[in-house]
């Protein structure tokens, strides 16, 4: 690559290695297990607070011995090295300990959404073979009827009140009071734990091959698929983002209210922070009215999010006159965010003392979350960020390995450590997503169209599936409208969808959903009229929406991201 337009490739230039330290560019990332990477990192600060589950510290020590605890119990119960261990819940104390320990003793867990179907649960269990299956008391009556016709053998009872102090515990089991009739092969987890007290187990050696967890995508754009992600990628991502330009700094606070069942969760509200000795502070199930409070509460210097979160504490009353200067790092990622939302939410930040605009962030399920973020003032309205550093981030022309200048759209890939093993079971799918270029390295093709612009910061337009294209070829990406709509004052957000061109005998045509901010009331006609002047106006003729909706909410998927299928559907 001498020719002057190779030196333009991103690939070669990697210009976003200017924004990081010599220093961490050649540092390796240690080859180990989970669990011994969490204990080398901490094991000098044993007294360290590792968890806090409502004003419960769990320390450095308590966390290790517990885990070492649940893998005997595990292996107590009969979980072997290469079984699949299905854990069906939210985030809690004991599936933070279930997760390290299914890694010691080499066993792997399959998270799973607790609010899927039974059918769904009974597909993922009979799918990976699962002998075996950890549950929130909430959700047995799920599992009770999904082990049917599965081999599910034990099944082992979490509840929410298990790591609570005893008067917190006490409350909460005086009002949630567990009313299931188990079946003879439950447990419940302090019998579990008690029954693995004799068996010390022995931690099983790292394997470049070994698969940390199984997570499965959201199925947005196809079926939801099992994504293996080796123990590599969850120590990769951690590793990366304790070289970003804001230090993340022992004992720092972050506020995790993602759940454990999707790769955002569980690598960068869990493993990420307890790698760098945080604290990470679990938020089992989100009521997202109750931010604000969790905010003011704990003070957290970090927190990993979604875009609606930021702008529903943005609007939030109780946030009027806070000082948030002790936020750094407003982690957003899960879901793509408007220009429009993006300004507004970067504004509160800064207007109520937190030094750093949004921290936006981009990646996939695939990839163990996060491969680009936004780094304090290294950050651009409408861009993702700049690659985490042992990534490397290009366009190519769509369907090629032909990469494209600086500038240039096309499909986002990433080459680096934290790409998974694959898909569990679907060797074609897992081939036509993962492909070695001529350059002899291996490429994650997203499916996202975008851009790198020269000072390696990444910008997404749209998924190649969500682009729409028009009967005369043009081709239209959802985003650039939803950019436009979203910085009307009056809309809280806003999804672009593809509809039928009733008109003629192929392609489609924009059809908008907008949801107005609640003090909105009326006025709707005046603004629609208003939108679809601005449009006019921002927009070229060929992008024109055919049909605007307003509706007080979208769709999502239980994975949070917007269900654009739904929407699709009843675009008519």
């Amino acid at each position: 690559m001498n020719s002057k337009m190779d030196t333009k490739k991103p690939s070669v230039m990697k210009a976003w290695l200017k924004y990081y330290n010599e220093n961490a560019i050649i540092e390796e990332i240690p080859k180990t297990t989970l669990y011994d990477y969490i204990y080398q990192n901490n094991k000098e600060h044993l007294d360290d607070i590792a968890l806090n589950y409502f004003d419960n510290d769990i320390t450095f020590k308590e966390l290790f011995d517990n885990i070492r605890k649940t893998a005997g119990a595990y292996l107590a119960l009969g979980v072997k090295a290469g079984d699949i261990v299905t854990i069906c819940s939210v985030t809690t104390p004991e599936i933070v300990y279930s997760f390290y320990a299914m890694d010691l003793i080499g066993a792997v867990p399959n998270m799973v959404d607790p609010r899927t179907s039974i059918e769904g649960i009974q597909g993922y269990m009979k799918e990976t073979e699962s002998k075996y299956v950890c549950v929130l008391n909430e959700v047995y009556p799920k599992i009770r009827d999904a082990v049917v016709e599965t081999d599910i053998g034990g099944i082992v009872i979490v509840s929410a009140a298990d790591s609570l102090k005893y008067m917190n515990r006490a409350a909460y089991n005086l009002i949630n009071r567990d009313n299931n009739e188990y079946s003879s092969n439950c447990v419940k987890w302090k019998r579990f734990i008690d029954n693995g007290t004799d068996i010390i187990p022995e931690s099983v050696p790292y394997s470049r091959e070994h698969c940390g967890a199984i997570v499965h995508t959201g199925g947005t754009t196809g079926s939801p698929k099992g994504v293996m992600l080796g123990v590599d990628a969850f120590n990769a991502l951690a590793f990366q983002y304790g070289k970003i330009i804001i230090s993340l700094k022992r004992q720092q606070k972050l506020l995790n209210v993602m759940p454990p069942f999707i790769a955002y969760g569980l690598a960068c509200g869990i493993h990420m922070p307890l790698s760098l000795g945080l604290t990470s502070v679990i938020i089992p199930d989100l009521d997202p009215k109750k931010l604000a409070s969790l905010i003011l509460k704990y003070k957290p210097e970090h927190m990993c999010g979604g875009p609606v979160h930021y702008q529903i504490l943005a609007n939030d009353e109780r946030m009027k006159h806070a000082d948030i200067s002790y936020l750094l790092n407003a982690g957003s990622g899960g879901h793509a965010i408007t220009i429009g939302a993006e300004n507004e939410v970067s504004r509160f930040l800064i207007s109520h003392g937190s030094k750093y605009p949004l921290a936006k962030g981009y990646g996939m399920t695939e990839l163990c979350s996060a491969i680009c973020s936004c780094m304090g003032d290294v950050n651009k309205p409408g861009s993702v960020g700049i690659p985490l550093i042992k990534n490397t981030v290009s366009a190519f022309e769509p369907g090629t390995d032909k990469e494209l200048n600086f500038g240039e759209k096309g499909e986002i890939c990433i080459t680096g450590p934290t790409i998974m093993l694959g898909y569990y079971n679907k060797p074609e799918e897992t081939a036509n997503v993962l492909r070695k270029h001529s350059d002899g390295k291996l490429w994650m093709h997203t499916g996202d169209i975008g851009y790198m612009d020269e000072d390696g910061f990444v910008f997404i337009d749209a998924r190649i599936k969500r682009m729409l294209i028009r009967h005369d070829g043009f081709k239209v990406f959802p985003n650039m409208i939803e950019n436009v709509i979203s910085t009307y004052p009056a809309v809280e957000t806003c999804s672009v969808v593809a509809s039928r061109d009733k008109d003629q005998l192929q392609g489609d045509v924009p059809y908008v959903y907008i949801v107005l901010k609640k003090n909105v009331q009326e006025g709707q006609r005046q603004i629609k009229s208003e939108i679809i002047e601005l449009c006019r106006k921002k927009l070229p003729e060929y992008a024109q929406p055919i049909a605007y909706k307003f509706c007080e909410v979208l769709y999502y998927t239980p994975a949070g991201k917007v269900d654009y299928r739904k929407l699709e559907k009843e675009a008519v």
